[in-house]
């Protein structure tokens, strides 16, 4: 059984007129293309997958020069053993209750 990687780079893009240009920007930054990415309601989310703490944070920190764009509603590294430690950067969602 294949192992999941512990660590993620999880990013939410709402889908905009300019989301085409701040997708080509995020996978830039990142330097390669997210390992998943799916869309639902009008939100494009991507998840870079690593085995170690330190990439994983390395890529999100890059990744906080998009931080000031109100299209960019996440930016976090979840941590896959302890969610508590996750990481936010940004969390701007609107969560539905």
């Amino acid at each position: 059984m294949p192992v999941l990687p512990k660590f993620e780079v999880v990013v939410w893009i709402k889908k905009t007129d300019a989301f085409a240009a701040l997708r080509d920007e995020l996978i830039g930054l990142a330097v390669e293309e997210p390992d998943e990415s799916t869309e639902y309601e009008g939100v494009v989310d991507f998840h870079w997958a690593f085995n170690n703490l330190e990439e994983a944070a390395s890529v999100a920190e890059v990744l906080t020069a998009l931080s000031q764009r109100p299209e960019l509603l996440l930016l976090c590294v979840s941590h896959r053993d302890d969610p508590k430690a996750s990481t936010v950067f940004k969390d701007t969602r609107h969560v539905r209750h």
